[in-house]
């Protein structure tokens, strides 16, 4: 009897039943991003009818052509225009997370790492270093040490979050008067740094949520409840100890704040995740579990990126504790977007125990359920490349020499040996 011929009915239900919510639930996250971009869209629409109102008044601020050109070949100016929109777009990450920097240190934090795209400069031992590193969701990032708590003081949050958006709109105001030269191509260079400026600023200022918060909801949340702040400050402060070796086990129940009640959000959920990681690593089973079943219930109104994130633990613990494989599909098949494309240590550490803990007929099973439609089965499944888990284990290994976040890689790379040696030892 073949694989397919022996999944039941009752397993197929079971796995309906529990897919549906989940990608309903990623759709609503879509489309808040398809409004999002709409928007842009709207933004993008209203501003060429007013740069045409203001022509017809005699006022001229459009973009100006660079040079002359052959005619028939007008094409180019529009190629030019989405390259010099993605090279400004580049150039504003670099000056977004400078800002962040020059505000944090301002206001007394002290410089960590450096991060535009995947370029990133770390700082180690008090030398600086180039490192390679990708964050899912983000263009960039900077990160650094922050002012120690205090319980009876303010914390400074709102200057060293601000700081890039405003840094964006401050540097466009300053090459505004370039664009009214009479230099053409002075004039398209300049109005292209402004445009991308002023999205940049405005995205990152105005409080919203496009797969992850960004720096205005975050100020947002600070203001908020004093909570938030304190959430703020542990995750800087976290990760400027896990880049000194620091890991999850090693971190007290205070500076967790384990024991105390707040709300779940996406700044707090940050110290619940490093909760369930400390139990983890310290193979407190029933504790991890109990910790993660209290940010599953009290964190379902976080982003998709965060329950993502959330669900992904999930899904490691229960391959663990070999639940009924329909039950791992119905994770599986809303989380495999993020296994195939996310390459970080923590993603590969999930693929790495669903491949060696799962048998060939267990993910072929979840196979054949993934791609059920209305409760019907397909005739025959498509042909994939095998994987095997030495080679995903090869692959942290790669990313764990790399990582700039030391602490944090030495987390995953001792739960994979640790599953290494349980798989071993059945």
């Amino acid at each position: 009897m073949s694989v397919r011929e022996r999944i039941t009915e009752e397993q197929i239900a079971k796995y309906t039943e529990l897919v549906t919510p989940k990608k309903k639930l990623r759709k609503k996250g879509g489309k808040m991003s398809i409004i999002f971009f709409l928007c842009c869209f709207a933004f993008g629409i209203l501003l060429g009818v007013g740069l045409g109102f203001l022509e017809e008044k005699g006022v001229s601020l459009s973009l100006p052509k660079p040079f002359s050109i052959k005619e028939g070949l007008e094409f180019v100016y529009g190629v030019l225009l989405i390259v010099g929109l993605f090279v400004m777009m580049v150039v504003h990450t670099a000056i977004h997370e400078a800002g962040h920097l020059v505000f944090g240190l301002w206001t007394g934090y002290e410089f960590l790492s450096y991060r535009v795209f995947s370029f990133t400069i770390v700082k180690k031992d008090g030398k600086l270093m180039y490192k390679k590193l990708k964050v899912p969701g983000t263009l960039g990032q900077c990160l650094m040490m922050p002012p120690e708590w205090k319980e009876d003081a303010p914390y400074p949050y709102v200057w060293y979050n601000l700081g890039g958006g405003i840094l964006n709109i401050v540097t466009s105001l300053a090459v505004a008067p370039l664009f009214f030269l009479n230099n053409p191509l002075l004039g398209w260079i300049a109005g292209v740094f402004i445009f991308d400026g002023v999205i940049f600023g405005l995205t990152n200022l105005l409080p919203m949520t496009v797969g992850l918060p960004n720096d205005g909801k975050n100020c947002l949340l600070c203001k908020k409840d004093r909570m938030n702040q304190k959430a703020f400050y542990l995750q800087l402060k976290l990760n400027m100890m896990m880049s000194d070796g620091v890991t999850a086990k090693d971190l007290s129940d205070e500076l967790l704040c384990v024991g105390q009640e707040f709300e779940i959000n996406s700044l707090t959920c940050y110290i619940r995740l490093m909760e369930f990681l400390k139990h983890l690593q310290k193979k407190e089973d029933a504790e991890a579990r109990a910790c993660l079943a209290e940010i599953e219930k009290n964190g379902r109104k976080l982003p998709v990126a965060f329950l993502n994130t959330i669900e992904l633990q999930r899904m490691y613990c229960m391959i663990l504790d070999k639940a009924p494989i329909e039950e791992i599909a119905a994770y599986y098949a809303v989380l495999q977007p993020v296994l195939i494309q996310v390459k970080d240590i923590s993603i590969l550490l999930i693929k790495y125990v669903f491949y060696l803990c799962l048998t060939e007929e267990e993910r072929e099973t979840i196979e054949w359920l993934i791609r059920s439609k209305k409760g019907k089965l397909p005739k025959r499944l498509p042909t994939r490349k095998p994987v095997k888990a030495e080679k995903i284990f090869e692959e942290m290994e790669k990313a764990y020499a790399k990582y700039p976040v030391i602490g944090e890689a030495e987390i995953y790379m001792d739960l994979a040996k640790y599953c290494k040696e349980r798989y071993e030892a059945e």
